[in-house]
């Protein structure tokens, strides 16, 4: 079943696709009645109703039933195919993509940035001493800090802004069509967001800062890979200096 069949038959409510299944299915059959009849020039007997109900009762009392278990089969399978694909693209704890869908994306978006000659920045981000959250108040906290902060993060983007969860407690971001001065405004935002996040519910209010690394694409065939490892690279240099804070990335040498 091609994808056009597969969005009608499972996007249109159960009951509405058996009836439709079921009214081909008795039309098939009566016009291949009278198609047979009028192809052997059979006369219409005084039992021919009787083969017209049956032309009709049977497809019905076939097609209902059956119809009704592929088209709820179908809908399984299709939920198990958007369970497995958001899986494979997106992080289960934060909702954000993964690291693979952003490679990806980020991967066409420089290729066009190379091709147009347009500014494309990447920033990395890691939450600063998430192990002592960890630690202290268990993996719990841990878990709806980094979703609280994908919450955070996402506030502070524009539209056209892509994050991920890059692993852990770092975060990807990739801003298409930005120049440098632009990409260090949402950085900052970045940031500002993060130092306002607060969960409360606990006996000592839980926080956190991150440090980032930026890095903007050099004009050349540079790869994603190795923008976001000098994204890395100045993210680290970040930590050194005292976190809460950014740090750019030098051009590729």
């Amino acid at each position: 079943m091609d994808a056009g069949w597969r969005r009608i038959v499972v996007g249109s409510p159960v009951a509405l696709t058996v009836a439709a299944v079921a009214a081909c299915s008795v039309g098939l059959s009566v016009a291949a009645l009278f198609g047979l009849t009028a192809a052997l020039r059979l006369p219409q007997t005084p039992a021919f109703p009787l083969y017209v109900v049956i032309a009709v009762v049977i497809p019905l009392l076939v097609s209902v039933p059956v119809s009704w278990v592929i088209v709820r089969l179908l809908r399984e399978v299709e939920a198990a195919r958007l369970q497995a694909e958001r899986l494979a693209w997106y992080d289960d704890l934060t909702g954000l993509s993964n690291r693979r869908r952003l490679c990806e994306l980020a991967q066409r978006e420089l290729d066009m940035a190379q091709r147009t000659g347009e500014p494309l920045v990447a920033a990395l981000l890691d939450l600063d001493d998430f192990k002592r959250v960890n630690d202290r108040h268990g993996h719990a906290a841990g878990d709806r800090l980094l979703r609280a902060t994908a919450q955070r993060i996402q506030a502070a983007l524009r539209s056209t802004d892509m994050a991920a969860r890059w692993g852990g407690e770092e975060f990807a971001v990739v801003l298409p069509r930005t120049r440098r001065e632009d990409g260090v405004k949402v950085v900052e935002r970045i940031l500002a967001e993060l130092r306002g996040l607060k969960l409360g519910e606990y006996e000592v209010p839980i926080g956190c800062t991150a440090s980032i690394g930026v890095a903007m694409s050099a004009g050349g065939a540079e790869r994603f890979e190795r923008l976001i490892d000098r994204a890395d690279q100045a993210m680290y240099r970040a930590k050194l200096a005292g976190k809460d804070r950014w740090e750019a990335a030098p051009p590729p040498s």
